[in-house]
């Protein structure tokens, strides 16, 4: 580890692929996690050390993915991260997929955001012991996010699906690549093995719980492809694909 920067090397796996042998956006948010859980616990800010010693826990607000070119399957790549420094209620973090030792293929950037763990609320990132580093200023792609704003109608809904057991996660709400799923679900095999996914962002608006039933809607726009992922019709995600 160089400051807050975390890689590691890996080989793309079947199992973390689409139909195609492509290594699909969901896995790759779940890789970032992982890759994220493990820098920030080097850094005294992991998501365990959060829940004991401060009584909350991480969240992300929202990812944006730029893929440059496609990582297949069998493929040898470095996963690298770094957080950027603090702000007063937000943190953003890096992520990028390298190729050829420096090449990268996959860029993002995630904003992290503290809840408390009783009141389920945001906390200031100075409620917690944040690391006081050197930050590599240096970002993956800047955090510039779409606004989105719900013109949904019944047109445009594609699926339902009940939140259960496997969906959630330590902080006992749905986990995050849950979402990207549900997202990717929308389409069949067949448009999916079609698509060249530029872009990608998604915002978490709300929590779902274990039980919850989320209506997934999809339209397409000028600019791509938007969703809106709904609970007793209000937004918890919305989202976005450029292909």
């Amino acid at each position: 580890m160089n400051n807050n920067q975390f890689s590691r090397d890996f080989k793309v796996l079947a199992s973390y692929c689409d139909s195609v042998s492509r290594l699909s956006p969901h896995m790759m948010q779940t890789l970032f996690e992982e890759l994220a859980d493990v820098n920030a616990t080097q850094l005294g800010i992991g998501m365990q050390t959060l829940m004991e010693r401060d009584n909350a826990f991480w969240v992300v607000r929202r990812i944006r993915f730029e893929f440059k070119d496609i990582v297949r399957e069998s493929d040898d790549v470095i996963l690298r991260t770094w957080p950027a420094g603090p702000e007063t209620l937000k943190c953003f973090r890096s992520y990028q997929i390298l190729k050829d030792g420096s090449r990268p293929v996959v860029n993002a950037i995630a904003e992290w955001v503290i809840l408390d763990k009783d009141t389920r609320r945001l906390r200031k990132v100075d409620s917690i012991q944040y690391p006081d580093i050197q930050f590599i200023t240096e970002k993956a792609i800047e955090p510039v996010f779409k606004r989105f704003k719900d013109d949904f109608s019944e047109d445009d809904f594609v699926y339902e699906k009940t939140i259960k057991a496997s969906d959630i996660d330590i902080s006992h709400h749905t986990n995050n690549t849950k979402y990207c799923m549900m997202v990717l679900d929308s389409f069949s095999v067949k448009e999916l093995e079609a698509m060249t996914i530029k872009e990608m962002e998604i915002h978490y608006e709300a929590e779902s719980l274990e039980g919850d039933v989320l209506r997934i809607y999809r339209k397409k726009m000028d600019d791509g492809w938007h969703f809106a992922i709904k609970r007793d019709g209000k937004v918890t995600t919305f989202a976005y694909i450029e292909n």
